[in-house]
């Protein structure tokens, strides 16, 4: 029988920032994210079934008929630049020279990059091949907020499909 491959199966995913950075501890930030998840569900095909963005990272629970490694290439590259100009044009970003020189010092070293890195390398999704297993990623993201101390029920988190009015409108079944 042939095995599947990430593109045909419901995968995990995460994605962190370089030296785990907390970024993502401004509505602007996150936002940036959500419009460009918000992008690839509707002219990439990615399927949503489960997210969370934390401070510094963020975790999906994804599927796509398309080129899953692609997509995520694509999504990484679009909301580096984006962020990165971003900080260095809010001038109420109190952290904007330290973590701009952090990206670019961390792009020096990587031959893959021009200007800056952002992202840490390399995109390794894992297929979920059971329910069981989904169910416990589903858990363990929605978990997050919970264990980091920001909420005490993880339906509270707003950047989380474990909110039902969650900005990227994902619907738990």
């Amino acid at each position: 029988m042939k095995r599947k491959t990430y593109s045909e199966e419901v995968n995990f995913v995460t994605l962190t920032v370089i030296n785990w950075i907390d970024v993502f501890t401004r509505r602007i930030y996150n936002d940036i994210l959500i419009q460009n998840l918000d992008y690839c569900r509707k002219r990439k095909g990615l399927e949503i079934f489960a997210f969370v963005i934390m401070t510094n990272h963020l975790h999906l629970i994804i599927k796509s008929d398309q080129c899953l490694p692609a997509i995520l290439r694509d999504f990484k590259t679009y909301t580096s630049k984006e962020l990165v100009k971003s900080i260095t044009s809010n001038p109420n970003e109190s952290r904007r020279e330290w973590m701009i020189e952090s990206f670019k010092k961390a792009g020096a070293i990587n031959n893959l990059n021009k200007n800056h890195q952002f992202w840490q390398n390399g995109n390794y999704p894992i297929a979920l091949f059971s329910n069981k297993v989904i169910l416990q990623k589903l858990d363990y993201i929605h978990e997050n907020p919970v264990r980091a101390g920001f909420v005490d029920d993880p339906s509270k988190y707003y950047y989380s499909s474990a909110n039902p009015n969650n900005p990227l409108g994902v619907k738990l079944n």
